[in-house]
This record gives structure tokens, C-alpha cells and sequence, in this order.
């Protein structure tokens, strides 16, 4: 959905330019009709809106705080000028208007306004606030009678009693600056369409591809190109010259280091050689850009890329990058950059935070934008299996290892990620026993399969998570410290929904768009009353539940708009209780509270979107504190 915005110039036309835009709106574009005198904060807040209408001074600030924003001007017409003129005549009666506005055009008009309204005029120009006092001041230093201006000098003016006559705008002057918006609004939507179709095509290419202007300057990505060049880590990739991201490529047209539509070449990338084909992106008329595909160039490699997509099959790979993570806050950001920097290097990197934080997404992104990414990643969750599968699972077994193992024996999840990444989630509840084991295979590199004498040598690295407080378990001799200091090489904490309020709506945003494509429908409004709410709410289950509610908003729901009583009669949640003053309550003593007052008729464990066996977990840590307590 393409977003307008709407700076009326004068209260009295905001109702009926909201009524017309109301009748303009669809499912496919949004318009916010406002009006505010001067440049308030307002200015600085409109990141969501791709299409702005203003005139005078607050034009002139917008375009300079979002330069990259499509900003529609709205400009007075003569009829404008010459009725507010009349108006300051047979008002004021003036022997010499101060006219305070931009000069451009208005110059050369001088001599006919002058006569329209038979006193001299001088003009002042105005650009923003500085210019506008400093104008009302010149005025009064030429000994003009009356100023025509308009609203932030007209402001001015009220203030220090000196007689002015505002410049009203008419309603078709605004009609027409809307329609024209909407006009660009449609063609935002149609390129986006495009964009998308085209980013679906490049992605069905097992090759890395390329898309670049004349200039050499890159516009698209696949997923695949973005791994094998390293994009992640750049912060604006697009717009970004080919050169500076592999100084051995280049584009047809470059005058350094030419090349032709349909030229070859072999480069190496990360030890490995690739086959790069560069071919003509052209218009109708003329040649608009270079198309780069990068593939494997030998047959060993391309035996790989086979192994590569059985493994894909089998979920042995990472399904998200860092584009997957929906981060505008400014801590959720840099936890972001932390990881893309951890991403560069191979040492193990451990993820704490709430359940629900998003540290699985943290995890495949990690390897998505490492060297490793073109070999496998494997996740397994410790919590979910006992002790004696968990270890099988873990290092593999031989033939008649135990009663019921296979005659072939069992690949373990270790070797299975061998050159590549193991995923360990929950590691904090892994059984004590099973440390020591596990601790030794990060130190020596290699493992020995339950029932054999043999080791194999492995390289994998390990990215483990927990939403349990490590220290607290070391101290009541849960968790072994040196297995700690093995995986804990790099941390990275990410913090709960709560504290990071800026990320809810946005997280919201995307998880309805996602859901509503999935079930063939269009994404529902929020209000601003229902988005509040949901910005004040707790979210105790993370991102997870958010994920959750937004299924039964775009599920349940059967209007375009959901205001704050839609979310009551969903039974999302009920009206939360105020904080105690202090600092807030912990998750595991928030919980309780929340609990019989957040969620109605549903299983606890899916409305917290956590497993049953978490849940179980979670109430008995609360029964062992409260009988400590007692």
C-alpha cells in the first residue's frame, strides 16, 4: 500500500479535503489529510508515507529532511494573489504592500499587480521561519501600510498587531495537487508489482544474479548473489558502484574495464572459482544496464550445488538472511550489526533472550551471510528430546549401539553440519552428563559415535540460544562454566518485545501482509486506538504470540478496519492493569499476573506460542520460587 499525506494550508479546508480523500482511498492506497501551522515535529515523523502534498515554507522543510521522498507542491494560482490583494486593499486601504513570499515568478508580475491594486508592492522573499521574521522586520523598516503573505508570516503578523491579509488557497488548487499525488501513488504500486515479479524470477535462478544501471550501479539482488557477495554487509548495497563491491567485475559501458553483451569471464571467490556472464539490459530505444550472472565453473562444483539442494530438501539449510528481521528500534538495530559482524568470522556465537525473541532468525541469518552459508545448517532443540536420544541425535551411533538403533548405524547431526553450522537451541536445557561430552567435541573437533572407539574429524561451528539464565545455572551446578566459555566466544542478547515498542507495529505490519497473501486477502487497518493498544501491551510470548494474534486478526476478522473493541470481541486480550511504579516486573513474575488476564479459551502453550513442554518447564521453576519464598 502506497501512503499519502496531505498539509491543507488552512483549517477551515481540512474536513472537506478529508471527505474527498475518503472517497479516493482504496486497498491499495492510504491518505492522511492534516493541517499544521509552521514546521512542528510532525515533519519529522513521516518515514511511513511515500507521497507527501504541502506548500510554502513546511515544502521547502520536508524536501530538505527526506530528499529521497516523492513531494508534491501545492502552489497559488494568480486568482489566488490577485483576490487576496483586493482583499488587502478595500481592507487596509495601503499606500505600499510588503508581499512576503518565494520570488520565483513573481518578479516580472510586479508592474500589473501594482496596478491591480494601485499601491506599490516591494517583495521579500521567503523561504523558512528565519526569512519569514526576518521579512515581517523588513517590512516595517520600509514603512510598507499592509503585508499579503502566507500562513507562517499571516502568524507572525497577528502576533505583533501588524495588518496582513492571508493568501487563502482554493479547494481545486488542493484537489488537483491530490489527484496528481494519487496519480504517482498508482505508479509507486505498479513499479513495486513489478519489483516484486522480478525479485520472484531472479530467485527461481540457481545462479547469482546481478542487475545494474548504466552507470554500474547495483538495482537488484537475488538471494543467491546476496550471499556469495557479501551484500549483508553492506549498509545501502543499491546505488552501490560493482567495482566497490568486486573490484573484478564490471559492466558494459564501463571506459576502465570494458566489456561486451555476452562476454565470460572466471574469477575466485572465497577459494572457488565462478563463471561470470555479463549480458545487455535494454529499453526500447536504448540500453539501460548490464545483467551479471555468477555460476559454478567446474563439474565438482556443480555436484556440490546437487548435494546442496538434497540437503535443502531435507531442511538442512538456512531459510532466512537478515532481510527476514523486522528491526526499527535503534537497540534491535544494533543488535543487527553485531550480527552481521559476527557473521564475518567462524567463532561460536551464543543467543540469549525471552522465548519468542527471534533467536532461531538470528541464527540462520548468522550463517545465510557467513562463509559457511553453501553448506549446511542444522538446528536442533535440546529441550525437546531425553538425554539418550539427544546424545544419539547429537554425535551419531554405530550398527547395534542399543536396543532399536538401526543396522546401518546414524549419521550425527555434528557430522551432518560438518562445514557448516550447528544450531543448538535451548542449550541450557541440556543434561549435565551430556556437557561433558559435548564440551570435548568443541575442544578436540571431532566426535565418536555412541557404540564406537573411532573419532571422526569435524569443522562446524556452533551457534547455541537460551532463554534461561545461564549464570544462575552454572551456580546451582546445571551448566559446566568451561562449556559456557567454549560457546559463549561471541554473545548477543535480544531484548523482549517490551523494549523495543518502536518494532511492534512495523513486526505487525509485515506479519499481517505475510499472512493475508497466504490466505488471499488484503491486510486489515489497524486504527490508531487499536494500535496503541497493542503498542502498550507486554507481549509476554514475543514475537511468536505477535506472530500468532496477527494470524487471528487477518483469520477472524471480517472488516477492512479493526479499531480497538474488534481486538476485545477476537479475545486477543483484555484491558491490562497499570504497572506498579518501579522497575518492571520480570517475565517470570509478570506471568502469572498476566496471564488470566490476557489470554481466554485457548491452550496456553499455543496462545504463548511455546511448546507444552516450555510451559511445563516454566510452571515449575514459579512452584520452586515460591516455595524458596515460603
Amino acid at each position: 500500500m502506497v501512503r499519502i499525506i496531505v498539509f491543507v494550508p488552512s483549517p477551515d479546508m481540512l474536513k472537506p479535503v478529508q471527505q474527498q480523500a475518503a472517497e479516493w482511498e482504496n486497498d491499495e492506497i492510504s491518505i492522511n489529510v492534516v493541517h499544521r501551522f509552521g514546521t512542528p515535529e510532525i515533519l519529522y515523523q513521516l518515514d511511513n508515507y511515500d507521497v507527501i502534498v504541502a506548500r510554502g515554507i513546511t515544502y521547502n522543510k520536508i524536501c530538505n529532511i527526506y530528499p529521497e521522498k516523492h513531494i508534491t507542491r501545492l502552489r497559488f494560482d494568480g486568482m489566488d494573489l490577485v483576490e487576496a490583494l483586493f482583499q488587502c486593499r478595500n481592507t487596509y486601504h495601503p499606500h505600499h504592500i510588503g508581499l512576503c513570499l518565494g520570488r520565483d515568478r513573481l518578479q516580472d508580475l510586479l508592474p500589473e499587480l501594482e496596478e491591480l491594486s494601485d499601491a506599490r508592492i516591494s517583495l521579500y522573499d521567503v523561504q523558512d521561519e528565519e526569512s519569514a521574521r526576518d521579512a515581517v522586520n523588513a517590512c516595517l523598516r520600509d514603512g510598507t501600510d499592509a503585508i499579503v503573505s502566507g500562513g507562517t508570516v499571516s502568524n507572525l503578523c497577528r502576533e505583533r498587531n501588524i495588518p496582513c491579509t492571508y493568501i487563502h488557497m482554493r479547494m481545486e488548487t488542493v484537489r488537483q495537487a491530490t489527484l496528481e499525488a494519487i496519480k504517482v501513488a498508482h505508479s509507486m504500486n505498479l513499479e513495486r508489482t513489478k519489483s516484486h515479479i522480478i525479485r520472484t524470477i531472479l530467485n527461481s535462478s540457481e545462479d547469482a544474479v546481478l542487475a545494474l544501471d548504466e552507470a554500474g550501479k547495483l538495482l537488484e539482488a537475488n538471494d543467491q548473489a546476496y550471499r556469495l557477495y557479501g551484500l549483508a554487509f553492506l549498509s545501502q548495497w543499491r546505488g552501490t558502484p560493482i567495482t566497490d563491491i568486486r573490484p573484478d567485475l564490471s559492466y558494459i559501458g564501463s571506459r576502465t574495464s570494458p566489456c561486451k553483451d555476452g562476454d565470460e569471464e572466471v574469477i575466485s571467490i572465497n577459494g572457488q572459482r565462478y563463471m561470470v556472464k555479463y549480458r545487455l539490459i535494454s529499453g526500447e530505444t536504448s540500453a539501460i544496464g548490464t545483467l551479471i550472472t555468477t555460476s559454478s565453473a567446474s563439474r565438482i562444483l556443480q555436484e556440490e550445488q546437487h548435494i546442496r539442494k538434497g540437503l535443502v530438501r531435507r531442511g538442512l539449510t538456512s531459510k532466512y538472511t537478515f532481510r527476514d528481521i523486522i528491526a526499527v528500534s535503534e537497540r534491535m538495530c544494533s543488535k543487527v550489526d553485531m550480527a552481521k559482524k559476527f557473521s564475518r568470522v567462524n567463532s561460536n556465537v551464543l543467543l540469549t533472550g525471552e522465548t519468542g525473541t527471534g533467536k532461531e532468525l538470528f541464527a540462520h541469518s548468522i550463517h545465510a551471510a557467513s562463509a559457511r552459508a553453501e553448506q549446511p545448517f542444522v538446528a536442533v532443540n535440546c529441550a525437546t528430546l531425553p538425554e539418550n536420544l539427544l546424545e544419539s541425535e547429537l554425535f551419531g551411533y554405530e550398527a547395534g549401539a542399543f536396543s532399536g538403533a538401526s543396522r546401518e548405524g546414524k549419521t550425527g547431526l555434528f557430522e551432518q553440519a560438518h562445514h557448516g553450522t550447528i544450531f543448538l537451541d535451548e542449550i541450557g536445557e541440556i543434561p549435565v552428563a551430556l556437557q561433558a561430552k559435548l564440551l570435548r567435541v568443541l575442544q578436540e573437533k571431532e566426535v565418536r559415535r555412541v557404540g564406537s572407539t573411532n573419532v571422526i574429524p569435524i569443522d562446524v561451528r556452533v551457534i547455541s540460544a537460551t532463554n534461561v539464565n545461564i549464570q544462575q545455572q552454572i551456580q546451582q551446578g546445571k551448566f559446566r562454566s568451561d562449556l559456557l566459555y567454549r560457546l559463549n566466544t561471541l554473545e548477543i542478547h535480544i531484548p523482549p518485545l517490551r523494549e523495543r515498542p518502536e518494532d511492534i507495529l512495523p513486526l505487525i505490519e509485515h506479519q499481517m501482509r505475510i499472512i493475508a497473501a497466504e490466505q488471499g486477502t488484503t491486510p486489515p487497518e489497524l486504527t490508531p486506538e487499536a494500535q496503541e493498544l497493542l503498542k502498550q501491551y507486554r507481549w509476554p510470548g514475543n514475537v511468536r504470540e505477535l506472530r500468532n494474534i496477527c494470524e487471528r486478526i487477518v483469520v477472524m476478522s471480517s472488516s477492512r478496519t479493526i479499531d480497538q473493541s474488534t481486538l476485545m470481541d477476537l479475545h486477543i486480550f483484555r484491558e491490562l492493569p497499570p504497572e506498579p511504579a518501579g522497575q518492571p516486573a520480570s517475565p517470570s513474575e509478570s506471568l502469572p499476573v498476566m496471564l488470566p488476564q490476557v489470554i481466554r479459551k485457548k491452550d496456553l502453550a499455543k496462545e504463548l506460542g511455546v511448546s507444552r513442554t516450555t510451559l511445563w518447564r516454566m510452571s515449575k521453576r514459579l512452584e520452586q520460587q515460591k516455595e524458596q519464598q515460603t
